[in-house]
């Protein structure tokens, strides 16, 4: 989910906004259709809020979140640095400046280097 999220816009956390009568959220995009866990992330959201209201953004909390359940699978542990702020845009159609499934080498450097990453963040990044 952070992956999809930082891909877009950047980490802003524009992945949690939902939809509205007058726009389509990224969340509810087709590329972004099979992502799971958003309970998880309104459950953390909720139990932050309620110790230190309007502290920690929706941005910071995805970021935290995606390290815990790295962790939580036996991967690494990493200090995630905090102070993002939370996107206030979210349009689903900008989904599909994600990578596709179905993309080729070339294509997928292309797409990781538009956004200032490499060829090692590549199989890191797609879980390969």
């Amino acid at each position: 989910m952070q992956f999809h999220d930082c891909f877009v816009r950047g980490c802003d956390g524009s992945m949690l906004i939902n939809s509205t009568t007058s726009n389509q959220a990224e969340k509810d995009g087709i590329p972004n259709l099979s992502l799971r866990g958003f309970q998880v992330i309104d459950a953390a959201k909720t139990a932050v809020e309620g110790a230190c209201p309007g502290v920690v953004s929706c941005a910071d909390i995805l970021a935290l979140v995606a390290r815990d359940a790295i962790y939580q699978i036996k991967g690494p542990y990493w200090q995630v640095p905090l102070g993002r702020r939370d996107g206030r845009v979210s349009i689903a159609s900008e989904s599909f400046t994600l990578p596709a499934p179905f993309a080729n080498i070339t294509q997928l450097k292309a797409q990781f280097v538009s956004k200032g990453l490499n060829v090692k963040d590549l199989p890191v990044l797609s879980g390969i």
